[in-house]
């Protein structure tokens, strides 16, 4: 049931946009339509019919209804109408087209209702026919039954347009609409709609869920977001269990596609590794865009693509890469930019420095290499191959269900060991566990204790601090 409810939830936050977009639009347009529209008036009057054919009042007014249908045709005779229709300078059809005729049920009454644009035209027209009807009656009726007149007021207020109570009707309509497009977007959507799905589409739990960030968060170090820190302690944690069940050394961190956050959590992940007595090494492996360098500060001008072209004598220090403010941390930057990193990670070069090279760098515990996205380009799936183990991110407000197989499926032919899987930006309320942990315990104390102590020195980055890959294929060399 809650699992339901806050579903629902995040639907309307998802699609509120959309919502408001159509009421505002639909609604606003309607308006600005009817305060353009040229204003109709109705004017009407009535006919009251009575028979005297016989001393009982039962049964003349029984007569006078029986009559009601009959007459109520005959106001809209061209004997009756001709007149009227040439003081106005109308033909009878035009005339026609303006009248409406009703006779009100278990009444002796007839309304004629007549619209124009011009109120004082709309009251003439209305009292001219009834004075027609009534003397078309005497005459050419014989004067089977008396009509009574009661005259028709000239209206001061327009029958339409009626702009706020039209704006609410197309406000409807847009809501309407607005709701018809939600069910279709998400009828077409092939994005996750719970986190369970990723077991069903990997085969691996998520490691961590990682919530989703405001705007202001997104700029705040870690040290001011308890949540998010504790999610990347239990992301570190599992990753230090993974490696004791199964040892590896080499961790590729990627997603599917590009914009879910892999970039920072690579970065988050070794900082977190670090700080628990890790030794880590860094690799910025994206070498068409790099992003470790300016977010640590660092020295880009020898980096991994240079390490590719230069014999393993010459660049065995440079491997070791630069240090950081975290004593255990050390990145290797990507190095110059390669107009061809695919045929460069495919070379004798690389698959030596990736089979035995690194592999023999006994100073590391993990060396957690970032790379490009899995499906646009193809550097990932060949360091996959390469790699002890990889770290799935994934976003669901970005991958969709047959993204996230595609990716899977490339690493398992790879070869590579898929320990898990990072579920980033999470929008689902009900798995913030690490949220509800410590909300608990911040409501126990009586003052606020910072639950995230971490090196003065140098402090993680909070999602999105570090622009994740936006490489599209058209934009490869």
């Amino acid at each position: 049931m809650q699992s339901s409810l806050n579903r629902y939830i995040l639907l309307a936050k998802r699609w509120l946009w959309i919502i408001v977009l159509g009421v505002v639009v639909c609604g606003g347009m309607t308006y600005i339509a009817s305060k353009i529209t040229r204003p109709t008036y109705q004017a009407s009057t009535q006919l009251v019919l009575a028979i005297s054919t016989s001393q009982s009042p039962y049964e003349n007014a029984s007569a006078a209804l029986e009559l009601l249908p009959t007459y109520a045709r005959l106001v809209a005779n061209p004997q009756v109408l001709q007149p009227v229709a040439t003081k106005y300078k109308l033909t009878v059809k035009q005339l026609t087209e303006m009248i409406t005729v009703k006779p009100q049920s278990n009444t002796q009454i007839i309304e004629i209702y007549v619209e124009s644009s011009n109120p004082v035209v709309a009251t003439s027209i209305a009292n001219d026919v009834a004075q027609n009807f009534a003397q078309y009656s005497r005459n050419g009726l014989n004067g089977m039954a008396q009509i009574q007149i009661l005259p028709a007021l000239e209206p001061t207020t327009p029958l339409r347009p009626r702009p706020l109570q039209d704006a609410s009707i197309g406000s409807l309509v847009g809501l309407g609409l607005a709701l018809a497009l939600i069910v279709a977007f998400e009828w077409i959507d092939d994005r996750l709609t719970n986190p369970e799905e990723i077991r069903k589409l990997t085969g691996q739990d998520a490691l961590a869920v990682l919530p989703e960030l405001s705007r202001k968060q997104g700029g705040c170090n870690i040290k001011d977001n308890p949540v998010l820190a504790e999610s990347y302690r239990i992301l570190s944690a599992h990753t230090s269990i993974m490696q004791t069940n199964h040892p590896f050394k080499l961790l590729m961190v990627t997603s599917a596609v590009a914009g879910e956050g892999k970039s920072t959590l690579a970065t988050n992940l070794a900082t977190f590794l670090a700080l628990s007595d890790k030794r880590v090494l860094l690799v910025d492996a994206d070498l068409r865009r790099s992003v470790l360098d300016q977010h640590f500060q660092l020295d880009n001008h020898h980096g991994l693509a240079d390490t590719l072209l230069t014999p393993w004598e010459q660049i065995k220090t440079a491997l070791e890469g630069q240090l950081t403010e975290v004593p255990a941390l050390r990145v290797l930057t990507s190095g110059a930019y390669s107009s061809n990193p695919a045929e460069l990670l495919q070379s004798p070069l690389a698959q030596e420095l990736f089979n035995k090279h690194f592999r023999e760098m006994d100073q590391f515990d993990y060396i957690i290499f970032d790379t490009p996205p899995l499906l646009p380009v193809a550097d990932a799936q060949i360091m996959a191959s390469y790699m002890d183990a990889t770290l799935l991110v994934i976003d669901a407000t970005i991958a969709s269900r047959k993204q996230i197989l595609q990716a899977v499926n490339i690493l398992r032919k790879s070869g590579t060991n898929l320990i898990g899987t990072a579920l980033n930006k999470s929008q689902w309320p009900e798995y913030n566990h690490v949220q509800e942990y410590l909300a608990t315990l911040h409501a126990q104390r009586t003052k606020k204790v910072d639950i995230v102590p971490v090196t003065p020195a140098y402090q993680p980055i909070a999602d999105e601090q570090i622009p994740d890959d936006t490489l599209s294929l058209k934009q490869l060399p």
